[in-house]
């Protein structure tokens, strides 16, 4: 049950303003300034009342009885609905029995993540200058609003970017590397997005907390990283497998697709005939990246992808379907050799580092990466970065 105390600190012309001592179970003692005014002369510092018995002083005690009856039944009913209690909940009742103010939830991060996703089709984009966030942000947005939804009621408190110090994010921090078990790169995108909407909300007049301002991204180090590439020789190995079903000998085609333009899966899968121009020596395919909207020109010289893209387009597939494609030519062709990486599994949705062969571990951006891998030094490195829309 919470505790409700009333007390006074420094006296000006005699006069001095009454604060709020609020002790609640399992927390800090928190205190508030209220705007009532005491004589100094006639406090009783014991019972946290005044013993003047002018008009205006017995008037106080009045006060002083209604806001204590009104802090109790607001704690009763907020702890009914796990609110969390702080200085800003004690500041709101204190103002609010008296009606002097109206409760501003947006202190909350929820609140300020509802509010970066509603002004997402009229944020600019630095990078571009052009106006609307991508599909792919406002997805992560949305997602990062789930997870710190997930993450309050495990802690059965609401996150106060006013209150947001060193010890609450490490909390955070410490949930989702141990209890979610997110990697470091997904972990350290979530820190990513918890910095940017704190900083957002300090723009919009919030008093955030000065800890916001040193709150870090991180991410997987480059010597932690298992990187997969698939030479010439296994792409041949590729290119030779014939008398599959269907749907495999469609991803085929696919995946030699990807294996010679280095582009992501998004704008892979998405490719139209349309967006195919000849030239004298092949084709170019002409490419608006999805994510980074850079246009692209991709020269295409092989001859089995020619003769894919003009006679034979492969029809559409979801990532999903294609990355098990994948796998499974990988694993027809006998690309099985023993490596360490990241495999997702089934049971907890996470990946886990091991030892598996390699076709277990091969993912469509692989192609990209094989690609960029492959031509490296036969193809120039700028003309090469012009190719996969790489900036570094």
């Amino acid at each position: 049950m919470i505790k409700i105390r009333f007390c006074i600190h420094s006296i000006v012309n005699g006069k001095a303003a009454i604060y709020v001592k609020a002790y609640i179970p399992d927390l800090d003692v928190i205190q508030v300034k209220s705007d009532l005014i005491v004589e100094a002369l006639y406090w009783n510092a014991e019972r946290g009342r005044s013993e003047g018995l002018s008009k205006n002083q017995i008037e106080l005690n009045i006060q002083l009885d209604q806001l204590e009856r009104h802090l109790n039944s607001a704690y009763k009913l907020g702890f009914s609905k796990n609110e969390h209690f702080n200085v800003q909940w004690l500041l709101f009742h204190v103002k609010n029995c008296f009606k002097h103010v109206k409760f501003n939830g947006d202190v909350y991060l929820l609140r300020q993540i509802e509010l970066y996703i509603d002004s997402a089709p009229f944020r600019r984009v630095k990078r571009t200058g052009s106006l609307g966030l991508s599909k792919n942000t406002v997805r992560n947005l949305r997602q990062f609003y789930e997870l710190v939804e997930a993450f309050e009621r495990g802690v059965n408190w609401k996150i106060d970017v006013t209150e947001l110090d060193h010890v609450k994010t490490e909390q955070f921090r410490t949930w989702l590397l141990q209890i979610k078990g997110y990697s470091l790169n997904n972990a350290g995108l979530q820190f990513k997005l918890l910095k940017m909407i704190c900083r957002e909300a300090e723009k919009r007049g919030v008093a955030v907390h000065h800890y916001t301002r040193h709150i870090e991204s991180f991410n997987l180090m480059p010597k932690d990283r298992f990187i997969h590439t698939l030479s010439f020789e296994e792409i041949n190995r590729i290119r030779s497998l014939d008398k599959l079903p269907v749907n495999i000998e469609n991803s085929r085609k696919w995946m030699l697709i990807g294996l010679h333009i280095g582009q992501r899966v998004s704008d892979l899968l998405s490719l139209q005939p349309s967006q195919i121009r000849p030239c004298t020596q092949g084709l170019y395919i002409d490419i608006i990246q999805k994510k980074t909207e850079k246009f692209v020109t991709v020269g295409v010289v092989d001859h089995q992808v020619i003769d894919i893209l003009q006679n034979d387009f492969p029809y559409q597939i979801s990532p999903q379907q294609f990355n098990m494609h994948l796998k499974e030519i990988c694993r027809r062709v006998g690309i099985n050799e023993e490596v360490k990486g990241y495999k997702l599994c089934t049971h907890s949705r996470r990946k886990i580092l091991g030892t598996f062969p390699k076709y277990q571990l091969i993912s469509s951006h692989d192609l990209r990466r094989s690609f960029a891998t492959n031509y490296f030094g036969k193809i120039e490195t700028p003309i090469l970065m012009q190719i996969t829309g790489h900036s570094k």
